[in-house]
């Protein structure tokens, strides 16, 4: 063998060993993202039982519990004896998603620099493929890992519902890292993924629109959410002094009420879109009116209206979604060329209607509807009739800018 091929096999070891420590760094990266998204409950948690000395729980208790609560604010469903929790704090979630697509955009940028191009299945560059494949398996490996410990000390998981914490959203967060490392260098992405056989351009051109219109109600309806409570700061205020959390219980109710912000912005939007939304049995608010019950001691509850028929022109309220409609239109309008045919521009709308409705109404679903048993375990926005209503209103609005293009362009 010559001194070339020696050197040739010498760097071609180099570089394989090389690539297999890159995976290890990206699976260590995945666990690592789990294990810190997961300090945010277990820390908490555990410190409470430090500082109660009198608790007659074990430590493994309390680690059980802030595991589960993480699993809880992830996506998963909790039982707690016969009650079931299902409400999820979109906002953690959400939170929890946009970090781990960091933490895997970091692990994935070393891979996106090599020069050298070869794709994997025609769809992405192999070794950032590889590399989002390690970070994900890790994030999915340490979730499995909570799991486990939840089952064994904390208040159980539902086993179907473990799919989100350990498929879902890191599988999501590695697609928006995908999607970010891309943005910086296009050729990353193979022919087949840069123009799929498989998705209908008017599908592909109604996804944007239709995101924005469903991000921009979401939006409309947190702003309706805060205005109320500023509206009615005496009576939240009051029944946050009632509990008498103290410092720092105070600043964690605070916390836990801000995370379930996008949750109930979907009740005000379900609540403007005329299916309205309900707090407990028995206590609910539609354009008729409000109705109340004996209610949770949660300080935002103090910010809902109070009961008694509403004025009969409320229903004026679905000019929002209506409002809405009628951007998603144009955006849909703008996405397609100008002398489309009036068949693409009609196909291209109304798919962005339907994503922007389906889009809130699978968030609903996602932010589930109990905080327990009998009274509390049908609360928040009927997910399936929001849907529906939200088609006819978008769509009314989206029609207003198709039948405005068409005289346009008649003219």
């Amino acid at each position: 063998m010559s001194v070339t091929e020696l050197l040739r096999a010498k760097s071609s070891s180099t570089g394989g060993g090389t690539d297999r420590r890159s995976l290890q760094r990206a699976l260590l990266a995945g666990a690592g993202a789990a294990a810190a998204s997961a300090c945010a409950f277990v820390l908490p948690a555990l410190l409470v039982w430090v500082a109660s000395p009198q608790s007659t729980v074990d430590w493994t208790t309390a680690l059980g519990v802030g595991a589960s609560l993480w699993l809880l604010g992830t996506g998963a469903h909790l039982t707690v004896g016969a009650a079931q929790v299902t409400v999820v704090p979109l906002a953690f979630l959400a939170l929890a998603v946009c970090g781990a697509a960091w933490g895997a955009a970091r692990a994935a940028r070393p891979a996106a620099q090599e020069t050298r191009l070869s794709y994997a299945a025609d769809l992405v560059h192999r070794p950032v493929a590889h590399a989002l494949g390690a970070w994900t398996a890790g994030y999915a490996a340490c979730a499995l890992l909570w799991s486990v410990v939840a089952l064994v000390a904390g208040p159980s998981p539902s086993v179907l519902s473990l799919l989100m914490p350990v498929v879902v959203v890191p599988v999501l967060a590695a697609a928006l890292a995908l999607g970010w490392v891309v943005r910086r260098r296009r050729d990353l992405l193979g022919p087949g993924a840069r123009r799929p056989d498989w998705l209908p351009d008017v599908v592909r051109r109604a996804v944007r629109p239709g995101l924005e219109g469903a991000g921009v109600l979401l939006t409309a309806g947190m702003v309706v959410v805060v205005l109320m409570v500023l509206l009615r700061y005496d009576r939240v205020s009051h029944l946050q002094s009632t509990l008498a959390p103290g410092l720092l219980g105070g600043l964690v109710l605070l916390l836990a009420q801000v995370l379930v912000l996008p949750n109930l912005g979907l009740w005000a939007v379900s609540f403007v879109s005329g299916t309205g939304f309900s707090v407990v049995q028995g206590a609910s608010a539609t354009w008729t009116g409000s109705r109340t019950s004996l209610l949770p001691m949660v300080p935002v509850f103090g910010a809902l209206p109070d009961p008694g028929a509403f004025p009969g022109y409320l229903p004026v309220v679905a000019l929002l979604p209506v409002g809405v409609g009628v951007l998603v239109g144009w955006r849909s309008l703008r996405s397609v060329a100008r002398l489309s045919t009036g068949r693409t521009k009609v196909a291209v709308t109304a798919g962005a209607v339907v994503v922007a409705a389906c889009a809130l109404g699978l968030l609903d679903v996602v932010g589930g509807s109990s905080l327990g048993s009998a009274r509390l375990s049908h609360i928040g926005a009927p997910a399936a009739w929001m849907t529906l209503a939200l088609l006819v209103e978008l769509g009314v609005g989206a029609a207003l800018v198709l039948a405005w293009d068409r005289w346009k362009l008649r003219r």
